[in-house]
């Protein structure tokens, strides 16, 4: 059931509703349209931005993946002229030219032939393997004439560290010079056991091009470095190779120092995934740190590589290792990285020269601050805007309140006075209103409730003064029916007391003949003692017996034929007193005038729930539940006061049936009223004593009771009363102890 408003409460909510919903819907919807056209509109150019970025990404890459290849090709056209130079040395082997004087050399104290004093030249070293012949000797002096060529590419070229050339038979001539070769490489120095001679050999590479080595520990000294190295062929012999270092330093100051927009760097990756060089910014990223510099604490006799976490296929990161890897493998144009909350875009070109990848990174949050900034200020605008309009509503709901307040007590309180007084009618005479207001339908609906309250006043008075001569007539009834009752029990009481005195009569006359019999008894009784007793003979004892017993027969004789006179007088006066009983029932039965005065139509419903309200605290006191279910307007024609005393004397019998049954843990009461055809039915049920067999022949007769105190006329008065007045009443039970229900039926609903 939906809760009830006051006429002020539903004027006040509606006016709020009213105003002030539609109001908020349109400012939730502004502001849902601001906030939907601000992501739009970020989203949009998040979109225009990450495409622009992307294309300028590419362009960057390649541009940049094309001038480095066109320094390394640079490189390599440098080692071409240093490979024409040193070639046409060792096919003039006749011609000996020095530079600069005598060079001087020695013998090491390890065994290595190297040349001890810096001329402007560059270093010699001689592995101690090698026997040193005059040939061997001359070779070492001659070769003094490629120093200027070594000496003019690595000065004139920023990315390139060191110009050498590497002999089969273990000889390095290597621009800078190097103070103290034999420690720096140690006694032994085999050649082939280097990538930068055994690449350009003759297996590695046939076609006698110059090749790109990947990072490697120089022996020199000059740490982690890439090499382009050119075969130096005199005819179809390899004399040795040449080459160029380029340290993995001077390539990520010369090479890799691009400017990037975004703050975006790059990387250098060999075509085996194994980093060649990267910048601080991108060690960040990879987690890695690059090898530039390197402490040598004994001579490198073999090729060192990068360890393998430096590969991207190796790195130690799995989420990273996943990541670049796929990038590599499927070798796309852009892709990207994440590493933890960051996200980074990745763009990469390969290198023509030398077939390395430039891969360039990005910081997604750098490329997109700006989309962010503007997205942070038009969510600060929004958050702005919504903390004025809560402002602006609290101040705008304060007023709407009191405004809403006023409207509602002026239109309610009219009516809530009118709602007053309309509970007084027929209660208290003139209730009149006499407030306006002002609003015109509100006056017009208090001058017609004047009108109706005089009108009222004047029906109320009339239908009081009829109500009352009908309680005049119905209590003239009432009085007439009890003066009627009084006189008829009057002589009803004074036919029995008549008959109750002759009987008390008889049996005084029987009480008598009693005690003659007693003291007879006693006399015959001391009779026979004495004759015992006597000097008699027994012809006299005989005799005297004889006529003792003969006396005592008579005397028995002659009074059991008096009490049976006076039982026989009893009797009659007993059928006398029913006739004096059943004359006076027939006398009211037949008296039609007396039920024709005495009826009248009542409501059995409204009877009903007057006795159940009568009974309710007696029965819950007793622990008793007492239910009524009845239809509405039940009328019948009968006399009311004795038809409601049977109804109330059978909810007692209820009662005292329900205490007297102590197998039931809870009584319980039911009654219940309906129509059924023309008549009223009424069943009152109960969970007391029930009815035993043997008693259910005498359960309405007169005087029969099954309690200690009954007097057993209840039921038979009632049952004689429902028979005179067209009704019936009956008992069932489904056996002792079960309870039993009274069923009544009376009258015709139509009369």
């Amino acid at each position: 059931m939906s809760r009830s408003l006051t006429l002020k409460d539903l004027i006040y909510s509606s006016y709020i509703t009213s105003s002030l919903i539609p109001i908020i819907v349109i400012e939730l919807v502004l502001l849902a349209l601001y906030f939907g056209v601000s992501y739009f509109i970020t989203s949009e150019s998040q979109k225009t931005l990450y495409s622009s970025v992307t294309q300028s990404l590419h362009e960057i890459t390649s541009r940049e993946a094309h001038q480095i290849s066109q320094q390394f090709q640079e490189v390599s056209r440098i080692s071409q002229m240093m490979k024409i130079d040193h070639q046409d040395f060792f096919s003039s082997a006749d011609r000996c030219t020095l530079p600069k004087g005598e060079p001087e050399f020695m013998v090491h104290q390890n065994g290595v032939y190297y040349k001890n004093v810096n001329n402007g030249g560059g270093t010699l070293y001689y592995s101690s393997k090698t026997k040193m012949t005059q040939e061997t000797k001359r070779k070492a002096r001659c070769s003094e004439s490629i120093d200027p060529l070594l000496k003019s590419i690595v000065q004139t070229n920023p990315i390139i560290t060191q110009a050498y050339f590497n002999s089969w038979d273990n000889l390095n001539r290597l621009y800078p010079f190097m103070l103290d070769a034999p420690t720096q490489y140690g006694d032994t120095l085999i050649m082939q056991d280097y990538n930068f001679y055994y690449l350009a050999d003759q297996v590695h590479n046939p076609q006698k091009k110059s090749v790109w080595t990947s990072a490697y520990l120089d022996p020199a000294g000059q740490g982690w470095m890439i090499s382009n190295i050119v075969p130096i062929y005199n005819n179809n012999f390899l004399e040795g190779v040449s080459g160029l270092d380029v340290t993995i330093d001077s390539l990520i100051q010369n090479i890799l120092s691009l400017k990037i927009p975004w703050q975006g760097s790059a990387f250098m990756v060999d075509s085996d995934g194994m980093i060649l060089a990267m910048p601080q910014t991108v060690e960040n990223i990879l987690e890695l740190k690059e090898l530039k510099k390197h402490i040598y604490k004994s001579s490198v006799n073999q090729t060192i590589s990068k360890p393998q976490e430096y590969n991207l296929f190796k790195i130690k990161n799995q989420k990273l290792r996943e990541s670049m890897s796929k990038f590599f493998k499927e070798f796309t144009q852009f892709g990207i990285l994440e590493n933890g909350d960051s996200r980074y875009l990745l763009s990469q070109e390969s290198i023509p020269e030398t077939g390395w990848r430039l891969i360039i990174i990005v910081d997604e949050s750098i490329v997109f601050s700006p989309i962010d900034k503007l997205k942070e200020n038009t969510n600060m605008i929004g958050y702005i805007i919504i903390a004025l309009m809560v402002l602006f509503y609290i101040l705008f709901f304060s007023y709407l309140l009191r405004k809403s307040l006023k409207i509602a007590n002026k239109i309610a309180s009219p009516i809530e006075k009118l709602s007053l007084l309309t509970s007084d009618f027929g209660r208290k005479a003139n209730t009149q209103l006499g407030m306006k207001v002002g609003i015109e339908e509100v006056d017009r609906l208090t001058q017609n409730f004047n009108k109706v309250s005089l009108e009222l006043d004047v029906r109320t008075k009339e239908y009081v003064e009829s109500q009352l001569r009908e309680k005049m007539r119905e209590k003239d009834a009432e009085i007439a029916y009890k003066a009627g009752l009084f006189e008829s029990a009057s002589s009803y009481l004074h036919n029995i007391g008549n008959t109750l005195t002759m009987i008390e009569g008889k049996i005084l006359s029987l009480l008598d003949v009693k005690k003659a019999l007693e003291k007879s008894g006693l006399g015959i009784k001391k009779a026979n003692t004495m004759v015992e007793k006597s000097d008699a003979n027994t012809q006299q004892k005989e005799e005297i017996g004889t006529f003792l017993s003969l006396f005592g027969k008579a005397l028995t004789e002659d009074v059991t034929e008096e009490i049976q006179d006076i039982a026989n007088d009893i009797k009659n006066i007993n059928n006398q007193a029913t006739i004096s009983i059943n004359h006076q029932q027939d006398l009211f039965n037949a008296n039609t005038d007396m039920k024709q005065n005495y009826t009248q139509k009542f409501d059995v419903t409204s009877m009903l729930e007057e006795l159940v309200a009568q009974y309710h605290i007696t029965f819950n006191k007793k622990g008793v539940y007492l239910n009524l279910d009845s239809e509405r307007n039940l009328i019948i024609n009968s006399v009311k006061f004795q038809f409601q005393e049977g109804l109330s004397n059978a909810l007692k019998n209820a009662l005292e049936s329900i205490l007297a049954n102590s197998t039931q843990e809870k009584g319980e009461t039911f009654i219940r009223a309906f129509t059924l055809g023309n008549r009223v039915i009424i069943d009152i049920s109960d969970n007391g004593l029930g009815i035993k067999e043997q008693d259910r022949p005498k359960l309405l007769k007169s005087g029969f009771t099954t309690k200690v105190n009954g007097h057993g006329l209840g039921l038979h008065s009632f049952n004689n009363f429902l028979n005179s007045h067209n009704g019936k009443l009956s008992l069932r039970s489904d056996g002792y102890l079960k309870g039993a229900t009274l069923h009544i039926e009376i009258g015709d609903t139509h009369e």
